[in-house]
């Protein structure tokens, strides 16, 4: 198995860091149940939104792990499982045949590797990954921040064109992560003196690297297959930030396309049909995330008396609940995926 990789890994990027419960089962498969036991867990969500503040519990508990260390855990794992690693190697075409040509950027030459199967795990915009977008133009920001004592809950700071995402990353650390409209702010400064809560408790932070950014950041309906390459993660589809679900449906979706995969290598399956197997499984376990998290979003860009009543009701504890529970892969489903992935790991 081969495992291209444009840059060098680990590397920071932008991203909430927030592993959710689901995923946790999951992660532990791939790298071990000890690996992040002893990082930050994140018991609520707290959601600031103008004058009003409310409360989500999450139970089972989720952890913070920063992607820098997520990352290189999994690539440790890959390799621990003799993936071969080829890194500075961009991608920047797949031919689809009887074999696939994958052609690659990788020094000091051009180079062409040829593949039964590909799993295109690129992110939301690359060049394996480019499909129409919306007008609207968004951009993602992150730094880690020094803090005392952050709580145990993952903070959601909105305004008009945004939100920023604060969680502990240590016991003296945050991590910061906001979208927000190109037109509103080109900084974390900049969004957090959008919401007042989130500027005086910003106030004292002090900077543990430079900020990132990437965009543009755009939703689409979830597609699986491109070129007939299996989609994963961004790639396949980008989630709200605010649902929290971004590493774990990269993380269920790869566990997914990897079952379908298998199959196909074994001969158990055409490549046509392992697509659709992947097709039928993400629909069914990951694809209502993203229609309700859509719903989450049309809302909160309602006229601001309404968004005022939708908070209010979000507040009681039944639709609280059932808030978090529609955003997420659901903890059944979860655990179905984790075993099926752990069993082909293991033969």
């Amino acid at each position: 198995m081969l495992l291209l990789e444009k840059d060098k890994l680990p590397r920071h990027k932008v991203c909430g860091e927030f592993v959710s419960p689901e995923s946790l089962r999951l992660l532990g498969s791939l790298v071990g149940e000890t690996r992040f036991a002893s990082n930050p867990e994140i018991v609520s969500a707290r959601i600031f939104y103008g004058p009003k503040t409310i409360c989500l519990p999450i139970e089972p508990f989720a952890r913070s792990i920063p992607r820098f260390d997520l990352d290189a855990a999994l690539l440790q794992a890959a390799r621990d499982s003799g993936v071969h690693v080829v890194e500075r190697a961009a991608v920047h075409d797949v031919l689809p045949g009887k074999l696939f040509q994958v052609q690659t950027s990788a020094a000091p030459v051009e180079k062409t590797f040829t593949a039964r199967s590909v799993v295109n795990a690129s992110g939301r915009w690359s060049q394996l990954t480019q499909f129409p977008h919306n007008e609207e133009k968004w951009i993602g920001l992150k730094a880690h921040f020094t803090e005392a004592a952050p709580p145990d809950s993952v903070d959601l700071y909105f305004f008009d064109g945004g939100y920023c995402g604060v969680q502990a990353i240590t016991a003296n650390a945050i991590n910061a992560s906001a979208m927000v409209r190109s037109d509103l702010a080109h900084s974390l400064e900049e969004v957090f003196s959008k919401n007042s809560e989130l500027w005086r408790r910003s106030r004292d932070w002090e900077p543990l690297f430079a900020p990132i950014a990437t965009s543009p950041l755009y939703f689409r309906r979830p597609e699986t297959n491109n070129k007939g390459m299996f989609l994963v993660g961004d790639s396949a589809g980008f989630i709200d930030p605010f649902a929290g679900d971004g590493i774990s449906l990269a993380l269920h979706s790869g566990g997914l396309a990897a079952q379908s995969v298998v199959e196909f290598l074994q001969g158990k399956r055409s490549l046509e049909q392992a697509h659709q197997q992947y097709q039928t499984a993400y629909s069914k376990h990951l694809a209502p995330a993203f229609r309700n998290a859509a719903r989450i979003r049309k809302l909160l860009s309602a006229p601001r008396f309404l968004r005022s009543t939708l908070l209010s009701i979000a507040a009681i504890k039944p639709f609280s609940s059932a808030l978090v529970r529609r955003t997420r892969v659901k903890s059944n489903q979860a655990r179905d995926i984790s075993h099926e992935f752990t069993r082909i790991n293991t033969n």
